[in-house]
Parts: C-alpha cells; sequence; structure tokens
C-alpha cells in the first residue's frame, strides 16, 4: 500500500512567519483533539534521543483513540512559525494499532524547544535538569494550570511511505495527522545546555549535541528507507522538509490552525459519582415567583441558588409549593363553582315563588279551591276586615 498520488508526503516549513490576517484566514474555532494524561510519579530518563516516560498517555480523535509510542527530542521540523531562538522539537507520536486502515494511523503533537530568558511551560523538560524537581507528565507541555488556553496549534495531514531497505519491495505508509504547537516551551540557557549535554551523553560523537533529525518509530531509522519523489529514497529514513510561502495553495488549502487547545479528559474530569435517590432534592418552579422582567421589559428566569444552597429548602419549598397549588387551583375554583351554583339556586327559587304566588309551600287549598292557609290568605283576610 502507498500513499495517494496527491498526497502530502513531507513536513511543512514555511518561507517566513505568518502574518496576523495570514493566520486567521487558517483559523477554525474548534480543538484538534482530546487528550487524556496518565499519572507519572517517577521521572522519564534518556535513551539517546528518546525520552522513556511509562506514563500512560491517550489521545481522542474523530472517535478513534491513539496510545502514547514514544516522545523524543528531535532537530527543529517547522522552521519559521515564529521569531524565537528555536533549539529542538519535543515530538510526541500517538499511534492507534486497533485497526489498520484508520486514517490517520498516527498522530503526531510537536512543540517546539525554545531557549529564552523568561521560562515558559517549561517543567516537563526541566526536570531531567533539575534534581530539585519533581516528576511531571506531558501535560505540563500543553498547559501550565487549568484556565491555559495558549496551546493553538497548526494542523494538517501528511503522509509517510517507508521501504524495507534489505527488501526493497516492501513498503508501507502511514498516514500522519501533524500539531504543532508554535507556543513550545522555553528554557533558561543554562537548562538549556544542560539538557543538550545530557542528550550528547546518550549519543556520543554526534554533531548537534546528538540531536538527531526526526524518527518515526517504531520503524528505527536504518531499517527503512523514507519516499522522497519518484524512484527516490532517503536510506536514513528521515521525514523530508518542504519549504512553501503562507500563500501557496499547498498550505493555505492544507493547514488549519485550531484556536482552542486540545480537549483536556483525565480522571478527576470523567469521574461520576454514585449518588443516592436521597441525594436529589425537588426545587419546583413558580412562574409567579421565578419569572421577572428584565430592564428591557424581557422575561427572565430568576435562579433558584438560594434554594439550592439549603438542602433541605428545595423539598421544604416543594411541599409549600404544591398545597398552595392544591389551595389555590382546586380548593378555591370548587369552593367558587359551589357558591355560584347556589346562588343560581336560590334566584330561581324566589323566581318561581313570584310568578307562582297561589303554590306557597307555606299554606295550602281546602277541597272547594278555598285558601285555607299561607300568606294570601292572611294577606286576604286583612282586606276583608278593613272592608267592614
Amino acid at each position: 500500500m502507498s500513499c495517494p498520488a496527491d498526497s502530502l508526503r513531507t513536513f511543512l516549513k514555511v518561507a517566513r512567519i505568518l502574518t496576523e490576517t495570514e493566520r486567521d484566514n487558517l483559523a477554525v474555532n474548534a480543538y484538534p483533539f482530546t487528550i487524556s494524561f496518565g499519572p507519572s510519579t517517577v521521572i522519564p530518563t534518556f535513551n539517546k534521543n528518546m525520552i522513556t516516560d511509562t506514563q500512560n498517555d491517550t489521545l481522542l480523535y474523530r472517535g478513534t483513540r491513539y496510545q502514547l509510542s514514544s516522545i523524543q527530542i528531535c532537530q527543529p521540523t517547522h522552521p519559521n512559525y515564529t521569531n524565537k531562538a528555536l533549539v529542538a522539537d519535543i515530538a510526541m507520536t500517538y499511534i492507534n494499532t486497533s485497526v489498520a486502515n484508520t486514517y490517520p494511523s498516527v498522530i503526531l503533537a510537536i512543540f517546539p524547544i525554545y531557549e529564552g530568558s523568561i521560562p515558559d511551560h517549561n517543567t516537563y523538560l526541566q526536570q531531567f535538569v533539575d534534581s530539585n524537581s519533581q516528576a511531571v507528565s506531558a501535560q505540563t507541555l500543553f498547559y501550565n494550570s487549568d484556565k491555559d488556553t495558549t496551546a493553538t496549534c497548526y494542523s494538517y495531514k501528511t503522509c509517510f511511505q517507508l521501504r524495507n531497505n534489505q527488501t526493497i519491495t516492501q513498503t508501507i505508509s502511514f498516514n500522519i495527522g501533524v500539531h504543532y504547537f508554535p507556543r513550545g516551551t522555553t528554557l533558561l540557557p543554562d537548562k538549556l545546555m544542560k539538557l543538550k549535554n545530557l542528550i550528547a551523553t546518550q549519543t556520543p560523537n554526534q554533531p548537534n549535541y546528538g540531536i538527531m533529525p526526526f524518527e518515526f518509530l517504531p520503524f528505527q531509522r536504518g531499517n527503512y528507507s523514507t519516499y522522497l519523489a519518484a524512484n527516490q529514497w532517503d536510506p536514513k529514513g528521515a521525514i523530508p522538509i518542504q519549504q512553501v510561502s503562507p500563500t501557496d495553495d499547498v498550505f493555505t488549502k492544507r493547514v488549519q490552525y485550531m484556536t482552542q487547545p486540545p480537549f483536556r479528559s483525565g480522571n478527576e474530569q470523567d469521574a461520576c459519582p454514585y449518588k443516592k435517590v436521597s441525594d436529589y432534592k425537588c426545587y419546583p418552579f413558580s412562574e409567579l415567583n421565578n419569572v421577572t422582567k428584565d430592564a428591557s421589559g424581557n422575561q427572565v428566569v430568576i435562579p433558584l441558588g438560594d434554594a439550592m444552597k439549603d438542602p433541605q429548602k428545595g423539598t421544604q419549598d416543594g411541599n409549600n409549593s404544591n398545597l398552595s397549588y392544591v389551595i389555590l387551583y382546586i380548593v378555591v375554583p370548587i369552593v367558587v363553582i359551589l357558591g355560584i351554583i347556589a346562588t343560581v339556586g336560590i334566584a330561581l327559587f324566589f323566581t318561581n315563588q313570584m310568578s307562582n304566588p297561589g303554590h306557597s309551600e307555606i299554606g295550602g287549598t281546602d277541597a272547594g279551591g278555598t285558601e285555607t292557609g299561607g300568606l294570601a290568605a292572611n294577606f286576604r283576610n286583612r282586606i276583608h276586615v278593613n272592608n267592614a
């Protein structure tokens, strides 16, 4: 299997620093991937220019999980992205080994190493040269606090095609997601020199303190050569670097500038403690008490923060609200309806009496039709007496 004919097969070196407008034209308001860091209790060690870090870091990209495979100090892979004094890169390689056809199959997170008078995000590398340092994970390369959002990156995809030097017909290719974080890590000159000397002791008799070009693991340099162009292979396995202008199509149409740092996922964020049913309280919503109008006349909801501060208040308010609800919306309407019915009944009764005076329930008639009692008979008796 080989890389697609139209695929990028190099790292991208820009000919000059991008202007703010050029960078903004590449900007995407998103994070490149989700990353999780394992605990680090022992300071890592060096094996040549490779860092033997035992932390169990994982990375999640578009639903696919990648495992940290290697961390290496290498020669710069992306010069000219900043005007800082660039010395080397620290490159982290994440590989997915469970799905052969995953695109991409490898994720690279690359941080430039600068020399400067003000240290910045330096604790990971400084632990190798400072005897007073405690073990820290590569998390400190990405963030120095919970609110640190400076780890923005340039992201693009490339393809590495390798050939076995012993069996030249055997080739293998990997789709690579490259994420270059230009903020990087800055060391003081004395700390950086100690780091160089440490690497030099691992790779003696090598130029530049033994800092080697980027090495694509798990394929060691010397076993595989790297595709350069048609029928051209680098026998040392080095990954070629292509210089482009920030306005070239190969750059503007392939590179994105991710304005958010990687989304951090860890045990402290992912933990979801079990809660009993009794831990949940009822905080009823009342339109009368919880809705008001702002200065513009728009309806807004008043937060239930005061009720939630008291674990018992929610239940108490819930009971009181339920009682008020019953009284206001059930009892009162029933009383009103019964009152209306009673009023109508009384009105009908008196109306009936006035329209039918000879049938008063108070009086009655004898067999001949003569009124023997009641209000009407008494009234007539009074008339006869007055006439006499």
